[in-house]
């Protein structure tokens, strides 16, 4: 792929003339690193020094199916903040490579290490979250509006666990456990009061990595960062982002952190510190309990079908996911979560 990269960078024409990069320029691109949808390629303008970021799209995610696009689309929805990526070109022609492609600015910072918590990367974390949050919807957005987030959510957790319960991986130890989660759950969607404050976008997947925090931890002037990696946001409520960032489901996945359960509400606190008074709290509170239990349930359904997509080992992975997916899916963890998030 690395050669295939190269090549594609240094024919392209348009690409060059849309970063402002001289036709000419010979171009190098780095891997940076890749997810589960997505390769991601530095590279650099000889002339002035300027980074930018190929990423290539490998895999689709739910409710669209130009994934390449939708993102994009989403990061110029998302320009006015300053806190996310400028998506500065798009391919999602026959001749992209993988899936499509698009660049993107490059975007300095260090991720958010939960197991090495400098001071002040909590809260630049959660401020970079309420300014995400705090952007104007334009009456033309492209992204995905469900009338219920919640319960959109919660059909896709559906409809991932009948894949795996018809399929030839199933465990009945696994099954069990994601039984009981999705009896709770499907209670606390049904209880849960309508939503009032579905008007915001929220990246849906506010994992630790996807936050790039000040190289100098602390200083009072800088910047929060930058909050990366869009791949499937949606227009909703600002609790599916929050719940999802505090989930055990969420820390342990990229470090060994369990948030105690006695901090979540600071955390929550801190949030709308940190919104301050750009939006309503709405109905937030009322139904975050049922966000931190669907963000839970979302994880084992995804651990259930993963079960299935892996077991012919012929889809693309990461050496992470292969490290983590029998640690989720052991009695411990199903326990862990059970108390934590079902209160069971």
């Amino acid at each position: 792929m690395d050669e295939t990269i190269e090549r594609y960078l240094n024919e392209n024409a348009s690409l060059k003339r849309a970063v402002g990069i001289d036709e000419h320029a010979e171009l190098r691109p780095r891997h940076l690193g890749q997810g589960e949808h997505n390769l991601n390629y530095r590279f650099d303008d000889p002339a002035t020094g300027r980074a930018f970021v190929l990423r290539v799209n490998v895999a689709s995610q739910p409710f669209h199916e130009n994934q390449v696009a939708y993102e994009f689309g989403a990061l110029r929805a998302l320009a006015p903040c300053g806190r996310t990526p400028q998506p500065l070109y798009l391919d999602d022609g026959p001749e992209a490579p993988g899936k499509g492609a698009m660049v993107i600015s490059f975007c300095e910072g260090r991720q958010l290490d939960f197991d090495n918590l400098k001071p002040g990367d909590l809260e630049n974390a959660i401020q970079l979250m309420a300014d995400v949050h705090a952007v104007p919807i334009e009456n033309n957005c492209s992204i995905h509006r469900p009338t219920d987030p919640l319960g959109e959510l919660f059909n896709e957790c559906a409809a991932r666990f009948e894949l795996y319960r018809t399929s030839v991986f199933e465990d009945a130890r696994v099954t069990k456990w994601a039984e009981r989660f999705m009896r709770h759950a499907r209670r606390a969607l049904d209880e849960a009061p309508p939503a009032t404050a579905n008007g915001h976008i929220v990246n849906t997947e506010t994992l630790p990595s996807h936050f790039l925090l000040p190289e100098k931890p602390g200083s009072p002037d800088a910047d929060p960062g930058y909050c990366i990696d869009w791949e499937r946001p949606i227009i909703g409520e600002v609790a599916q982002d929050v719940a999802y960032f505090c989930a055990p489901t969420t820390t342990y996945w990229d470090s060994e952190f369990l948030f105690p359960t006695s901090e979540v509400e600071s955390l929550v606190e801190r949030y709308w510190q940190a919104v301050d008074g750009r939006f309503a709290r709405d109905g937030f509170d009322a139904r975050f309990g049922a966000w931190q239990m669907m963000t839970a349930l979302r994880s084992v359904t995804w651990c259930c079908k993963a079960l299935v997509t892996y077991g012919s080992g012929n889809e693309h992975t990461t050496e992470k996911t292969a490290a983590k997916l029998p640690i989720y899916l052991s009695d411990d963890f199903m326990n862990m979560l059970a108390a934590n998030c079902f209160d069971l």
